[in-house]
């Protein structure tokens, strides 16, 4: 199932799964992120790549078991966001 992504609003939603390379926000927005949550990755190894709009890593999570929910402070400026894999999960992108 591809990515949907509701970013209209604070934090910007991703839910879907993907293995390619998708647009999250454009290249010519700067976003600030506070922090990265990746809510219940169903299965143990589920992985979930956000990288900014030029493809650098802003972070590589993995599921260390079932349903783990995971939180990263990240505290830096972007331009853009994207999601190259996506296995499962929900995922929240908090902006300042």
């Amino acid at each position: 199932m591809p990515l949907t992504v509701t970013n209209t609003i604070e934090p910007i939603k991703v839910t879907g799964t993907t293995d390619a390379d998708t647009e999250i926000m454009g290249n010519d927005v700067l976003v600030h992120i506070k922090f990265i949550r990746w809510y219940n990755p169903t299965t143990f190894g589920h992985l979930c790549h956000i990288t900014d709009g030029s493809g650098v890593t802003i972070i590589k999570m993995r599921a260390d078991v079932d349903n783990d929910t995971q939180m990263w402070p990240i505290y830096k400026t972007y331009s853009g966001i994207r999601c190259d894999d996506m296995d499962s999960g929900e995922l929240y992108i908090h902006i300042r």
